[in-house]
């Protein structure tokens, strides 16, 4: 099979660490001796790199292992594996379901899976990755797993315990992407300022060490945990111009009585105070979060205490999820469940207040300066590129559509505002 299988292509699924997996696969495959090309029908090899959070994630993982069945009866692929957190969960309860598939690689064991199967030898160990564009933005994993124990998550279950890696590892893969062009670094662990507890150090020391030893002009934090949002953290975001102003920071819910039974800490109380200190350290910093509606037991109040919290934040930007019961967690058997058509209609409801917010904070930059990364050149014929802010990362948040100008990808300039939508900005 190694002498045959010269194209690989990959789905890849899921969030950025997983991407991360997926462009890490690319890159043991393209070491031994494969091209990699974007359309699985011309390739020898077809990875489909999945995630399993929810159930809808379960279900993409599905269809797209379905999908490159199909394509390998008519195509090159004469090898079709399943990697990421669905193989991780299922592998063990699906591999007579899909036939199909040949190999089913882990998330801690795909290297070696895949290594043995296809190349009959152990894999070198290797951050090198196939980077998705542009490469002028990239993730950079800091750790795996987790050791929190929300009560609705899977997370610790397939992937583990938090387990940080070294400052050194960090550091030698971050000047590597450097190196490939990259000049905005994006952090990204399970919860990111939970970093280095396990191994002696911290987050602080890391974004320190980043800041000396790398030249990136931004660096970004994601997923942030609301009970390890410090002071110290707040007070080096504050002083340095190069580390994004920007918290991403999952809240999931307000209620106390929703909360304790997440098992999320902090509660309320708490949570209000940090959004204050926040706001009061950094009046300018973008605030994003995420929240969980329909959890067993949320009743009309629980939620009304919902929007009042989030009338009180104004996130610049945020997510809102529909629960989903996943088995094996202690949420699954957890009564009363929320009709499904009540958990929409809060949804809804809440995207309707924080969009009319999103469009009030950024019709309120009309006129001014700011910052931007050029992303790509735009679709929309009005327009020459899109880019972000520093308040904007990728994929999740808004963009900014640039009228006018000659530039390279990645660049970062400095433009004017001259309008704004509900989530997105307009300048010259």
């Amino acid at each position: 099979m190694a002498g045959k299988a010269k194209t690989a292509a990959i789905q890849n699924l899921g969030c950025s660490k997983n991407q991360i997996d997926g462009e890490r696969i690319l890159a043991l495959l393209a070491d031994n001796e494969h091209d990699v090309v974007e359309d699985p029908a011309l390739a020898d090899v077809i990875i489909v790199n999945t995630c399993a959070f929810i159930k809808e994630a379960q279900e993409e993982a599905i269809d797209n292992i379905l999908e490159m069945a199909e394509i390998r009866k008519t195509g090159r692929c004469q090898t079709l594996i399943v990697s990421g957190c669905f193989s991780e969960r299922y592998r063990d309860k699906v591999t007579k379901e899909f036939p199909e598939v040949d190999i089913w690689a882990g998330v801690d064991d795909w290297a070696a899976v895949i290594s043995s199967a296809l190349f009959k030898k152990d894999p070198q160990e290797s951050f090198k990755r196939i980077l998705a564009e542009p490469t002028s933005t990239q993730y950079i994993k800091i750790a795996e797993g987790c050791s929190h124990k929300c009560s609705f998550c899977v997370i610790p279950s397939i992937r583990g315990k938090f387990k940080s890696r070294s400052v050194r590892d960090i550091i030698t893969e971050a000047q590597w992407l450097y190196e490939q062009g990259t000049r905005e670094l994006i952090l990204v662990a399970q919860d990111t300022t939970f970093y280095g507890r396990d191994i002696g150090t911290n987050l602080i020391h890391l974004l320190e060490s980043l800041l000396k030893q790398t030249n990136f002009p931004w660096i970004r934090m994601m997923y942030l945990h609301p009970q390890l949002v410090t002071d110290e953290l707040l007070n080096l975001v504050a002083s340095e111009p190069r580390i994004c102003p920007y918290f991403d920071i999952p809240l999931q819910h307000i209620s106390d009585t929703i909360l304790t039974g997440m098992n999320r800490r902090p509660l309320s109380k708490d949570i209000y105070g940090l959004i204050e200190r926040i706001k009061r350290k950094l009046p300018s910093a973008t605030l994003r979060s995420s929240f969980i509606i329909g959890f067993p037991g949320e009743s009309k109040d629980d939620f009304n205490r919902l929007k009042d919290f989030i009338e009180f934040a104004r996130f610049d930007k945020m997510g809102v999820f529909p629960f989903s019961p996943e088995e094996g967690t202690p949420a699954y058997d957890m009564r009363p469940k929320t009709r499904v058509d009540i958990v929409q209609k809060r949804c809804e409801e809440l995207m309707a207040i924080q969009q009319e917010i999103s469009r009030e904070i950024l019709e309120a930059k009309i006129g001014t300066q700011t910052q931007i990364i050029i992303d790509r050149i735009s679709d929309d014929p009005d327009f020459n590129y899109e880019g972000r802010t520093m308040g904007d990362a990728p994929e999740v948040d808004g963009r900014v559509f640039i009228q006018s100008g000659n530039f390279e990808i990645g660049q970062i300039t400095t433009a004017k505002i001259i309008g704004a939508s509900d989530y997105d900005m307009f300048c010259y």
